[in-house]
């Protein structure tokens, strides 16, 4: 129990970025450990604090990260350069490691979202959270028929030519 408090008060205590960072472990943080990097009272009453609060907040509305707002988010950050804000480190980071190889998938998007979430006061991050979750449950229901049909086709395909094939090896059909 001692080794869990100390673990913890060691992780309050270091500054951001942490040498054991991995993709995608502060997407999962509970509230409580996302304290260093959510905007603070202090930080929402400065200019630049307050225009990233707005910034985020335009982002997270529908739910899901557009191209046209993670480019606006990075000219954003780039324009901001100079502040040393944890929350714009954070973003900094996650934005580059997602950007590296130039491709973007459908999860590193969730994983910029979910960065920008991280970032939120907290409960602007329950907004956001609701409403990704909206969006993941309208997807499942779109996709689900639709990828189904097409796993169907595949299996039905599938079998019609292993009945063939077994046909034809065992004679009972003769190539045409």
């Amino acid at each position: 129990m001692l080794q869990i408090v100390l673990q913890l008060w060691y992780l309050r205590r270091t500054p951001y970025p942490r040498p054991h960072h991995t993709p995608m472990a502060d997407a999962e943080l509970p509230t409580y450990l996302t304290r260093g990097i959510a905007l603070t009272k202090a930080q929402l009453q400065t200019s630049l604090g307050n225009e990233l609060l707005s910034l985020c907040r335009t982002v997270t509305a529908d739910g899901s990260l557009e191209p046209e707002e993670l480019t606006s988010l990075r000219q954003w950050l780039d324009a901001a350069a100079a502040a040393d804000m944890p929350a714009l480190q954070h973003l900094r980071l996650v934005i580059g490691r997602v950007l590296a190889d130039g491709r973007i998938t459908p999860e590193e998007y969730l994983e910029v979202y979910r960065a920008v979430e991280t970032v939120l006061p907290f409960v602007d991050r329950q907004r956001s959270f609701a409403a990704r979750q909206q969006v993941a449950a309208a997807g499942a229901v779109t996709r689900e028929p639709g990828a189904n049909r097409a796993r169907i086709g595949w299996i039905v395909a599938a079998l019609g030519l292993a009945v063939a094939a077994a046909a034809w090896l065992a004679g009972g059909w003769p190539p045409g």
